[in-house]
């Protein structure tokens, strides 16, 4: 599957060059890497990186299979390589997991150009609240019973190794932070990156960045009527 006809705002800024080199930082098994590197071949030079070895091996495996021209690496994102520089950088559902969410942000600044992209997805404050809250009312259950739950959420997805994945990461991983569109944006503007976009507003063009910090406060009535409905609402936002 072509990962640009889910990342439409992605694919837009492959669009801006010639050739280019991303990277795609927490790449776990490099379902997007390797996908770029197949789809785009001789456009494209992509790198993914993850601080874990296993998942490094099996997206070698399938570069191999495939004979693709992606680059793989267990790294560290804070001791990365800072003589590499890439114009465009992928971080999607990753740095929230991190000890330091800000400082690993702040890291994707020293592997960037003075013209490149930052294509950041995180758990957001508002809309991820009360779907943790909701999870956390059922700590007297077992978790089979959670997943039970969990799984009502995603009436549209029926497989339930990739469910189960999810399931341990969303609602039973040991460790994460969530974060507002203003807090990210006063980071990248203090480092002298613009914000372009942000699926805040469904990444509409930018108007006035005080009218997008009011409308993300909305996301947890939002949040609040999914669950209402057994319908699944991550809490996950995106800027570029």
């Amino acid at each position: 599957v072509n990962p640009l006809n889910d990342y439409s705002e992605l694919k837009k800024l492959i669009e801006k060059f010639e050739k280019l080199k991303l990277i795609d930082v927490g790449c776990g098994g490099g379902w997007l890497v390797n996908s770029l590197a197949y789809y785009l071949k001789d456009k494209i030079e992509v790198t993914g990186i993850d601080f874990n070895p296993k998942v490094i091996d099996y997206a070698n495996t399938i570069k191999q299979r495939l004979n693709l021209k992606s680059n793989f690496q267990v790294a560290d994102l804070f001791s990365l390589n800072e003589k590499e520089k890439f114009d465009i950088i992928v971080s999607l559902g990753v740095l929230h997991h991190t000890n330091n969410c800000h400082e690993a942000i702040k890291n994707l600044f020293k592997i960037s150009k003075k013209n490149s992209y930052i294509f950041l997805g995180l758990y957001h404050k508002y809309g991820r609240e009360p779907f943790l809250e909701y999870f956390k009312n059922l700590n007297n259950k077992s978790e089979e019973n959670k997943f039970i739950v969990y799984k009502e959420l995603h009436k549209n997805i029926k497989d339930e190794k990739k469910l189960l994945s999810w399931f341990r990461d969303q609602v039973l991983h040991p460790h994460e932070t969530q974060h507002t569109f203003k807090e990210i944006s006063d980071i990248f503007m203090s480092n002298n990156f613009e914000i372009i976009s942000t699926s805040i507003n469904k990444f509409e063009k930018i108007q006035n960045l005080g009218d997008l910090f009011e409308l993300e406060k909305s996301y947890k009535e939002i949040s609040i009527e999914k669950l209402k409905k057994k319908e699944y609402f991550p809490g996950f936002f995106v800027v570029v």
